[in-house]
């Protein structure tokens, strides 16, 4: 069955929720770890699948962590090295989360960031751009092709709405998904058709292999009654068919070679082609 094409991949912004909740800090070695990176459930309905969390594990290796997103989200790889925080070390799939560390700079930013994690600030939180293939409904993440960045930022972006690098709006979405839902309901019943035609087309094939058949037995019209049809239609394979021709065949035969003794019932003008074929064998 033909399935839609997949959306193109687009860029998401999203908070991770609850990120700060089993981290640690390493002052010594500049480490904060096991911060949640990214978590399977969004808030305004979209869903991460598990295996798109498992195959991305490797992309956020060593990728950079800076503080606040780009001033141009439609350009999220054009950073300045002065928010640069660190990178990610030691990603990881645990309990439907991609959890890593992150090796902390001993820049201002980095600084900064350490004070922020230390003091748990509220508002601060962090927030992955990621580039990302969505199931043809749109509810469903099923990869994620690139990490761009991790951020920490004040009042990130929560998942109520993705941020999305065509700066598509809710109502537009919301047009896009009944549009998307009149052309699978389209599909449908275009796969109805074209099912329906192929029956069409198979019965019409085998009435005439049937017909073929017929003429090539040399059978007498009025033997091929419509219970005979019916039987010959009923059969599956060009074998079972010709079977059955061979056998009315034969009992035509074995009659016009051994014909009963009766009277020879005057025929009806309404007689059924069964009745008919009866009278041809008995008088054979």
């Amino acid at each position: 069955m033909n399935t839609l094409p997949l959306p193109k991949p687009i860029q998401l912004t999203e908070k991770c929720e609850d990120w700060a909740g089993q981290l640690t800090v390493d002052d010594d070695n500049r480490l904060v770890r096991n911060i949640a990176l990214s978590g399977t459930i969004s808030r305004n309905g979209y869903t991460y699948s598990e295996q798109s969390l498992q195959d991305a594990v490797a992309l956020y290796a060593d990728k950079p962590v800076f503080l606040d997103h780009a001033a141009d989200k439609t350009r999220p790889h054009e950073r300045s090295t002065k928010d640069l925080v660190g990178s990610i070390v030691s990603p990881r799939y645990i309990d439907g989360r991609i959890r890593g560390d992150i090796r902390v700079l001993e820049t201002d930013s980095g600084h900064t960031f350490l004070k922020l994690v230390n003091s748990k600030s509220p508002g601060v939180g962090m927030s992955h751009v990621v580039l990302a293939q969505r199931s043809a409904d749109g509810s469903t993440v099923l990869k994620i092709e690139d990490v761009i960045s991790v951020d920490a930022v004040i009042n990130p972006a929560t998942t109520n709405t993705f941020h999305e690098s065509e700066q598509t709006t809710d109502p537009e979405i919301a047009r896009l998904r009944e549009h998307l839902q009149n052309i699978s309901q389209q599909r449908d019943a275009l796969l109805q058709e074209r099912d329906n035609l192929r029956r069409s087309i198979s019965t019409l094939q085998n009435e005439q292999i049937l017909q073929r058949m017929l003429r090539e037995s040399k059978l007498p019209s009025e033997t091929v009654t419509e219970s005979f049809l019916t039987q010959l239609r009923k059969a599956e394979t060009e074998v079972e068919k010709l079977s059955l021709i061979n056998d009315r065949y034969a009992l035509i035969e074995s009659h016009a070679q051994h014909p009963p003794i009766y009277s020879h019932p005057r025929l009806h003008t309404e007689t059924s082609t069964d009745t008919l074929f009866i009278n041809t064998i008995r008088t054979r």
